[in-house]
């Protein structure tokens, strides 16, 4: 939600220049009012996007499978019929070679050799026969077994499909929600909104600086320098650069910034959340798992807030529903929504449940 996440502070910025006092005069209470239900909003819609991304992955992996299943059907249908012909090629051969059956020509023989070498060749006649029909029935229910398994798939394409469009007519109408609350504001609130979230993230920061001085404080004794050191190396300035991989993943999502969102895709040209990540550590060598949740139970190691580093995946709301990439300073790169798109935003500037370090 452009307006929402980042675009409130820029869309009412030049009101503030011509005014210069615009949230002195805005209504305190509805300020708190709106902002209390975009919060809501915000994270019902972090939630609907990552159950479009899961569906659209989920769409993805059926359609394939169904692709797969389509072809070892037509070619399990192919080899059932060419063994329905050879049975009955052989059954015709058999009929058709005397009017006198074998079993006849064996009553009537008084050369025993003749009959012990009549009845081996009936023998062997009835085992290749009964082998063809045991094989043919194996075969005929494998194929069955595939016909069953490409029509439950189809099915589950079909589901997530519509799951899809549902999911995405359920963000829109809260996107359209938000949109309303925002524009109920008059231009003075609008300014206090943007103020009052401004003034969160950066007690935010502050918090988390401090908590990572005291923690160097306690680890490492009353050393005031060192102290200094771990305060200088917090969320809100950290610079320290990652591996040589992440720092590669990290301009290639930077690269994108402008790009627009779009549920499902991993780009090049377009992305979902996830769908960033995806391809930016795609480009340095490594492949990650599709959603935001797999990405933070299996994308890597987990790391400290207090201790991010370029490249490290950010992971937001509980349950978590969005992901960004660590950048430095206290900023990530992140696919955002339909309306910003992949944005720089501030590392609080959604709650933060976890990080995961994809390599060094």
């Amino acid at each position: 939600m452009k307006r929402i996440r980042t675009a409130l502070v820029g869309v009412v910025a030049a009101a503030c220049m011509v005014t210069g006092t615009l949230s002195a005069n805005a209504d305190p209470d509805a300020v708190a009012e709106a902002k209390s239900e975009l919060a809501r909003i915000q994270q019902e819609s972090s939630a609907l996007d990552q159950q479009i991304i899961e569906a659209f992955d989920a769409a993805d992996k059926a359609t394939a499978k169904l692709k797969t299943l389509k072809a070892d059907l037509k070619a399990q249908e192919a080899k059932v019929d060419a063994g329905i012909t050879e049975l009955g090629d052989a059954a015709a051969l058999q009929m058709g070679n005397d009017s006198v059956s074998l079993a006849a020509q064996l009553l009537t023989t008084s050369d025993s050799a003749n009959f012990l070498s009549g009845l081996s060749a009936m023998q062997a006649e009835v085992d290749r026969s009964s082998a063809g029909v045991q094989q043919l029935q194996l075969e005929q229910a494998k194929l069955e077994t595939l016909r069953t398994e490409a029509a439950d798939t189809k099915a589950e394409a079909d589901k997530q499909a519509k799951a899809k469009e549902s999911l995405k007519a359920d963000y829109d109408e809260k996107e359209a929600e938000a949109q309303a609350i925002y524009d109920r504001l008059s231009a003075e609130e609008q300014q206090r909104l943007a103020d009052l979230q401004a003034e969160e993230e950066a007690a935010a920061t502050a918090a988390a600086e401090a908590s990572a001085a005291r923690s160097a404080s306690a680890s490492r004794g009353e050393d005031r320098s060192e102290t200094a050191s771990s305060s200088s190396s917090s969320d809100s300035t950290s610079t320290a650069a990652g591996s040589g991989r992440a720092s590669s993943a990290v301009s290639a999502a930077l690269s994108k910034v402008g790009s627009s969102y779009v549920f499902g895709s991993t780009g090049p040209s377009s992305f979902d959340c996830s769908g960033l990540m995806y391809w930016a550590y795609s480009q340095a060598g490594i492949s990650l798992p599709r959603s935001s949740g797999a990405q933070y139970s299996g994308a890597g190691s987990r790391v400290s807030i207090s201790d991010l580093k370029p490249g490290d995946l950010v992971f937001y709301y509980s349950p978590i529903s969005h992901v960004g990439m660590y950048i430095g300073g206290g900023r990530i790169v992140h696919a955002a929504n339909p309306r910003s798109g992949v944005t720089v935003a501030g590392l609080r500037s959604m709650p933060i449940s976890g990080a995961v370090r994809v390599v060094g």
